[in-house]
């Protein structure tokens, strides 16, 4: 006695299983070739790009520490003028003058 056969859609088991191994394989394939076509430039690029905001997040952080600096600067020099400004009104108050600041 033979074996029963099993047909699907007029395909014996066998073939379906060669149909769906192919498939398996050209899905394989297509994944891995879509990984290293694909996937590698993007990530290449995203590296890049990370290391790109990494440079300018050091910049940035330069940047604000200089301005800390010179803002600390500009707020003595006007506590300067403004202590100079009342030194002069002492001076012309003292003297008496009429055009007084």
């Amino acid at each position: 006695m033979e074996p029963a056969h099993v047909i699907i859609l007029g395909l014996s088991l066998g073939e379906w299983m060669s149909i769906i191994g192919i498939i398996a394989f050209i899905s394989g394939l297509v994944s891995v070739l879509f990984k290293y076509i694909v996937f590698g430039p993007i990530q290449n690029d995203l590296k890049d790009l990370s290391d790109n905001i990494g440079g300018l997040k050091k910049s940035l952080d330069e940047l604000k520490n200089q301005y800390d600096k010179l803002d600390r600067r500009v707020d003595e020099h006007d506590r300067r003028l403004d202590r100079h400004h009342e030194q002069i009104k002492t001076l012309f108050r003292e003297k008496g003058d009429p055009h007084e600041i």
